[in-house]
C-alpha cells in the first residue's frame, strides 16, 4: 500500500529540483531579473541601477528600499549585485556609516570595541561584515543552487535585520559615550 503524502511530496521535491536546475541554466540577467521580479512582487520599491553603477566588477545591480525605514527613520538602500567573478551566485549588501555628530562622539577605538560586539551577534546570522571606520559593509552571499523565493527572503531579511542591529548598537555605543562626558 503506497502513502499518497509521500507522492505527494516527491513530486513537490522534484519539481523543487527542476526550478533550482533551471535557475541554475538561466543567464545571470535572467537570474537577476527574475529576482528583481520577486522583490518588487513583494512589495519592495527596486530600481535596476546597473547602467549607473560605477564599482569595477558588478555585472548587474538593483537598489533596494527597505519596506520600512529602520530605526531613527534611516532608509540606508541595499543593493542585489551580480559580480563578474562569482558565476553561481550573488550578493546582498549594504553600508552603515556614522553620521557627522556620531562620529565626533565615537572615536575609532569605541567604534572597534562596538563592532566586536556585533561580530558576536551578527555573524550567527550567517551574514558577513566588513569594518572600515567610519563604515561597516554588511552583505550576504547566496548561491543558486537550491534557491528558493522562501532562502532568498529570508537571505534579504537577514541583511536588514543586521544593518538594524548595527545602527541600534552604535546609537547605544554614541548615547553612553555621551553620557560618560
Amino acid at each position: 500500500m503506497t502513502n499518497p503524502t509521500s507522492k505527494s511530496d516527491t513530486t513537490n521535491e522534484k519539481k523543487e529540483v527542476k526550478n533550482n536546475n533551471d535557475m541554475l541554466t538561466k543567464s545571470k540577467e535572467q537570474q537577476f531579473q527574475e529576482l528583481v521580479s520577486w522583490l518588487k512582487k513583494w512589495g519592495y520599491e527596486t530600481k535596476d541601477t546597473t547602467k549607473d553603477n560605477n564599482i569595477e566588477g558588478i555585472e548587474y545591480q538593483a537598489q533596494i528600499t527597505p519596506q520600512i525605514p529602520y530605526e531613527f527613520g534611516l532608509s540606508t538602500p541595499l543593493f542585489l549585485e551580480y559580480q563578474k567573478d562569482l558565476d553561481d551566485g550573488f550578493i546582498i549588501r549594504t553600508t552603515f556609516k556614522l553620521d557627522n555628530q556620531m562620529q565626533n562622539q565615537l572615536n575609532e577605538e569605541n567604534f572597534d570595541t562596538t563592532y566586536s560586539e556585533l561580530e558576536g551577534i551578527i555573524y550567527p546570522m550567517n551574514v558577513s561584515m566588513i569594518k572600515s571606520y567610519p563604515a561597516i559593509n554588511i552583505y550576504k552571499v547566496m548561491f543558486h543552487e537550491d534557491l528558493t523565493r522562501r532562502l532568498f527572503l529570508e537571505g534579504l531579511m537577514g541583511v536588514i535585520h543586521s544593518m538594524s542591529l548595527v545602527i541600534s548598537k552604535m546609537n547605544q555605543r554614541s548615547r553612553k559615550v555621551v553620557q560618560q562626558v
